[in-house]
This record gives structure tokens, C-alpha cells and sequence, in this order.
């Protein structure tokens, strides 16, 4: 059998039927060569083996599902300590190699959902004794080995919470940024919502929490990746987990007597990213491995400078937002950053439907205003299957709401509606809505240029038509032209109509609709089946 490496690798299964945590599974063994060993006579270094014991679940049928891990998964791995043994490094062999807990047998054991450091030793001393029948004294255990440098904590909240924690989280990233600490920040959108985004780093303190030198702390908040019709509720909730990244960088593993401080250190960080987006007891779910709202309360230390904090780094954008939705030549700015605020996150595609410009106009504009790495911006963008836009920071939305209602306090919806129609019959026929002589003035015959410019405006044309539709749209006598070319006196037989499905046509359901209240579309070249919908028909 292939390992995980895609190496070939025989397993020998030594009990067919294993109890762990209420799980029936077997056991297996399968041995490998380790870094230790003994040169020969000849002067050739021969390695030594290590045994590894680790469980495959069984079917409903008893048979070992080799390629699955059991929801209580556990590995323990066997490798000799002896003096005698000499050590194969990448620089070579060396023959002074000292045990460093002393002579005896090494366990290293990886498994999930233990309690604490306790129940850890006792799985894998009883997997052994089960396995291999030897029973391990507790007294001939050298208490100095029991190290640890994995560990992890989680909560499981209920949907509607994962966008806020999403922006607590990214907060927290911008401040670490902001006091220089090194992190590394990912993130996954997808069909409408957030599948993963994690947050590593070393400089927690910097946010007030406990100090853990040199060590890497991960907070992740993920929805399962599986299908939704293979995950039952709970599980299919969105996770926050906080972990324990590895060793701390030049240091040793922590002792098994810390586990309780450090799991304590690993729950401020996570209660404290559910506390700051309003996540109570009630958005707490129970799962498997966690009892949710009915786990013992925890008190911690509360990190509480984080909003002056953050205040202080956003409070620096206000004039700028300022300056930006009141510039002189253009209310387009404006109108992006309300669509924003309406939707708290959007695509491209829906500003642009909102604002009505191109989507090269939209993007133009939010590119200036996210700023950059050293200075973040008004607004942030996500990138993932989509890009999506948001202002740069949740805690500031609320300065920046208020700041686009004094920028223009008399701005109602119907405003915008205006500009937004004005924008539009721009885009397509060069008209503003002051031009009522000319929308008048189109006859049915002239559905044909019309077509052509709504095509350039929702994105059917090619990018050299749509970078001159203003000139060539807004020309009276071009259209005067054409318009004699499709007329019923012109030459109609070299003009065939044309009729295309909605769908296809690129027209918006709103831009219909302006171009039906404003004239610009005859309803009379506008057709609707109406068989299939007795209630239409009717």
C-alpha cells in the first residue's frame, strides 16, 4: 500500500477491533528507517527502524477504511534511544550523538480531541500494551520528556456570526501590521461566502495577550469542505479554532506541566476574537468534540486597548473619505462608496450594476481607493474565486457611514436613481435626461443602434469600443445616419431583424426599465411568452 508520500509501504494489521473514545477501529503497524543506526566493519552506516501504531476506522460492513482517518484519531510512533547509536545528519554521520532524555524507547504520539497532557500518555501507553502486550510502568517514564508543541482550542458558531468574526479577524491583522509584527494572513471567498480565512503569527502580545516568545499562534475560521448533503447540522457551522503552531522558534518543546497555561493562552485568543464581534452564548453551537453553550464559563484577561487602537488607525482616513465623495468633477465616487455601505460587500459586477459604470471605470476608482500595503485605504479588496470590496476595516464603517451621509445630507434614494439613470443614457445614446427632443424624437426602426450602444454599455463590446462610446454615442449625426439606414424608407432588406433572448441580450432587468420609462426602447418591439405562465396570459 501507498503511504501519503506515494511510497509503497506494507501495514500489518495487528487487532482487528480497538475501542478509542466510543469509536471501534483496528490497529495497524508499519516500520520505516530512522535517523539512527550503527556503521559497519565495512564503514557503511546501516539505519535502524522505527514502528509506527496508528487506526483506520471500520464500515458498517467491519472492513478497514484505509484511506480514512476516525473522528478520535491517534498515531504513536516507537524509535530507540541508546547511547550506542550514532546519528545520521545532513552533514554527515556523527558517532557523539547523546540521547537527551536518556537510554530507553521514544513515544511520539499525535492524536485529537485530548483533554489535557494526561489523557494523551495514557492513550498511547494503552494502545502499546493492547498492540505489542507490553505494559509501561508509569515509574519508568522520565517526567523531563514529556514535552508538547501542538495544541489547540475551538468554538463552533452559528452562520449568520462568520462575516463579523471574518473582519475582527482581519482587523487584527491590520494591527499586528501596524506594529510591525510578521504574519502571514489567508483568506478564501467563495459562492457568496467565506470558506477559510486563517491569521498566523508570532506577536500576539503586541494585541495585550499573554507573551509566548519565538512562538507561532494560528487562529482559523473555516466552513468544512465537503458537500452539503454529506454534513449534518451542526458540522456544517462555520469552526473558529486557535492552535499551537510547532516548537517556538530556538527553543525546546513546552513541558507536559505547562499544557494547562498554555491551553489557557490559546482560549483568551480564541474568546477574545468572538467577544469583540458581539459572538454570545447563544451563537454558540454544540458538536462532537465540544459542548458549545453548556461548556464551565471561562474568565480571562481581556485584551481591552484594541479600539483606541484601532481608532487611532483609522481616524486618519476621515479627510480623505471626505475629499473623495465630494470631488467637484464627479458624484461617481460617492455613489461606489454608498454601494458599498449598502451592501457592506460587493463585487465588481454589483457596483458597477449599482452606479451603473463600467466595470474598468469601478475598478479604476477602488484600486486608488484601497491605498496600499504600507498605507491601507478607504476601502479593501478580497480576492479569492471573486473579488469582492468592502470598506478597510468593520470597526470603521460606522465613521465612514456617517461621514458619506454629512458629505451629501440631502442625498435620497431618488437622487441617486437619477444620476444613475443619467449615467446610463450616457453610456448607451450619449443623452442626459434633460434631452427629452431627442428621446422623443427615436422611432421603433432605430432599435437596432440602440441595441448596439446598450450592447457596448453592459459589456458586449470589445474594450476599444467602449473607451470611445461617449464621442461616438453622443454624435447627433452618426445617429441621424444609422437611423435613416434602419428606417422603413431606407434599405431595410440589407438589415434583417434580429431577435435574441433576453438573457442573452447583456441588458440588465433595471436598465430595461430605464430604458422603457425613458423612451429610449419602444414597447412595442418587446415580446414575452406568455404560454408557459397562465397567470400572464390572463
Amino acid at each position: 500500500m501507498e503511504n501519503s508520500r506515494g511510497r509503497e509501504r506494507e501495514y500489518v494489521v495487528l487487532l482487528e477491533d480497538y475501542e478509542l473514545a466510543g469509536e471501534r477501529v483496528a490497529v495497524s503497524l508499519n516500520s520505516s528507517r530512522c535517523e539512527l543506526g550503527k556503521t559497519t566493519q565495512a564503514g557503511e552506516f546501516r539505519q535502524w527502524f522505527k514502528y509506527n501504531l496508528s487506526l483506520q476506522p471500520l464500515g458498517d460492513d467491519g472492513e478497514i477504511q484505509w484511506f480514512q482517518t476516525p473522528t478520535t484519531s491517534l498515531n504513536v510512533t516507537l524509535r530507540p534511544q541508546y547511547p550506542s547509536l550514532e546519528k545520521q545528519t545532513e552533514h554527515g554521520v556523527t558517532d557523539n550523538w547523546t540521547p537527551p532524555f536518556g537510554s530507553g524507547t521514544e513515544l511520539i504520539t499525535q492524536t485529537t480531541w485530548a483533554e489535557d497532557d494526561e489523557e494523551i500518555q495514557t492513550r498511547a501507553l494503552e494502545l502499546v500494551q493492547g498492540a505489542l502486550g507490553y505494559e509501561a510502568d508509569e515509574l519508568d517514564i522520565q517526567n523531563d520528556s514529556r514535552r508538547f508543541w501542538k495544541q489547540e482550542v475551538h468554538h463552533r458558531v452559528s452562520d449568520e456570526q462568520a462575516d463579523e468574526v471574518v473582519h475582527v479577524l482581519r482587523q487584527s491583522s491590520e494591527l499586528l501590521a501596524r506594529h510591525e509584527a510578521k504574519i502571514e494572513e489567508t483568506s478564501v471567498y467563495s459562492d457568496g461566502e467565506w470558506q477559510i480565512v486563517k491569521l498566523r503569527t508570532d506577536g500576539w502580545e503586541q494585541l495585550g495577550f499573554p507573551i509566548l516568545r519565538g512562538q507561532t499562534i494560528q487562529i482559523k475560521l473555516y466552513l468544512p469542505d465537503a458537500p452539503a448533503e454529506y454534513l449534518e447540522y451542526p458540522m456544517d457551522q462555520p469552526k473558529v479554532k486557535v492552535s499551537l503552531e510547532g516548537r517556538p522558534k530556538g527553543g525546546d518543546a513546552y513541558h507536559a506541566d505547562r499544557w494547562e497555561q498554555i491551553n489557557h493562552v490559546l482560549e483568551q485568543v480564541l474568546c477574545s476574537h468572538l467577544r469583540w464581534p458581539d459572538v454570545g452564548t447563544e451563537h454558540i453551537l454544540q458538536d462532537d468534540m465540544s459542548e458549545g453553550p453548556h461548556a464551565d464559563l471561562l474568565q480571562w484577561d481581556h485584551p481591552e486597548g484594541r479600539r483606541a487602537w484601532l481608532r487611532n488607525h483609522y481616524d486618519s482616513l476621515l479627510p480623505e473619505l471626505y475629499a473623495e465623495a465630494r470631488k467637484a468633477d464627479t458624484t461617481a465616487v460617492y455613489d461606489i462608496l454608498h454601494s458599498v455601505k449598502r451592501r457592506g460587500a460587493a463585487t465588481y459586477d454589483q457596483i458597477a450594476q449599482d452606479v451603473r459604470l463600467t466595470k474598468r471605470q469601478v475598478t479604476g476608482h477602488v484600486a486608488r481607493l484601497c491605498g496600499d500595503d504600507e498605507c491601507p485605504g478607504i476601502l479593501k479588496r478580497i480576492t479569492s474565486s471573486a473579488t469582492v470590496v468592502s470598506f478597510s476595516a468593520r470597526f470603521w464603517e460606522d465613521d465612514a457611514h456617517e461621514a458619506l451621509d454629512q458629505c451629501y445630507p440631502d442625498d435620497e434614494a431618488a437622487d441617486r436613481q437619477e444620476r444613475v439613470e443619467s449615467r446610463l443614457l450616457k453610456r448607451t445614446l450619449g443623452m442626459t435626461p434633460a434631452d427629452q427632443e431627442r428621446r422623443n424624437a427615436l422611432e421603433p426602426a432605430e432599435y437596432a443602434q440602440l441595441q448596439k450602444a446598450i450592447d457596448r454599455a453592459t459589456g458586449q463590446a470589445g474594450d476599444n469600443d467602449r473607451d470611445g462610446l461617449e464621442d461616438s454615442a453622443g454624435d447627433p449625426d452618426e445617429l441621424e445616419s444609422e437611423a435613416d439606414d434602419a428606417s422603413p424608407g431606407g434599405n431595410a432588406s440589407s438589415s434583417p431583424e434580429t431577435w435574441d433572448l433576453f438573457a442573452d441580450v447583456g441588458l440588465s432587468p433595471d436598465e430595461l426599465a430605464v430604458a422603457l420609462e425613458q423612451q429610449v426602447l419602444a414597447e412595442d418591439r418587446i415580446k414575452v411568452r406568455t404560454d408557459p405562465y397562465p397567470a400572464l396570459a390572463d
